[in-house]
């Protein structure tokens, strides 16, 4: 789970200018039903793609979660809207418009998550949140491994979030060993412009790079 960098100016002015009022209607439905489904469609417009242009550029259009890039562009199956903390929870509706709670996700990642949510689950964007200090990125593998040498606090928080978003499902290794693979042949010629955010699966190119 590769770092984000969330500023306050990243928000986009619709959130700014319509979130508070978007959130107290959804909590009106959601009182008079409470199977009401969140929408983005708002009278004749939907801002679906605005927040997650919005999103992707905190993420630089990688999955939040896996890194996977790029995401479907045609299909838009992967070019989902997490609520981190899920908004089907009673304690949580108040945030289905609330930018800090919106991640931009895959369907691999944000088909398992669904409405798990628990203190512990790592969040890619928190200020004290460093990769390093909770997994190691086995290029060997593909693996995503627990780093057990920060404390039973990191070690569990690193389990309880590849549990959540199933980081280690063979497709997702599948993919990354494939990523692991192109990028060492491309090492083997110059690179003129390199751009980590050109690849997927950054965590373990960076352990390609550097270690």
């Amino acid at each position: 789970m590769y770092k984000i960098t969330r500023s306050p100016a990243s928000e986009p002015q619709i959130l700014k200018e319509k979130s508070k009022e978007w959130t107290e209607k959804f909590l009106e439905k959601r009182q008079q039903n409470p199977t009401h489904k969140l929408s983005w469609r708002k009278g004749a417009t939907n801002y679906h793609d605005e927040i997650v242009k919005a999103l992707g550029s905190l993420t630089h259009n990688h999955c939040s979660y896996c890194d996977k890039y790029p995401l479907d562009e045609r299909g838009k199956i992967d070019l989902q809207i997490d609520h981190f903390k899920p908004i089907s929870k009673p304690e949580f509706t108040r945030l289905a418009y609330d930018w800090t709670n919106l991640f931009l996700a895959c369907g691999g990642c944000n088909k398992p998550k669904l409405a798990q949510y628990s203190d512990l689950i790592l969040r890619p964007d928190a200020d004290d949140y460093n990769p390093s200090d909770y997994f190691l990125f086995d290029t060997s593998s593909g693996e995503i491994l627990i780093n057990e040498r920060n404390g039973i606090v990191h070690t569990e928080r690193a389990k309880e979030t590849i549990k959540v978003f199933n980081l280690n499902d063979k497709s997702i290794i599948k993919m990354r060993l494939r990523a692991i693979r192109n990028f060492r042949r491309e090492m083997t010629n110059p690179i003129e412009e390199f751009d980590i955010n050109d690849y997927d699966y950054r965590n373990f190119i960076e352990e390609l790079l550097y270690f």
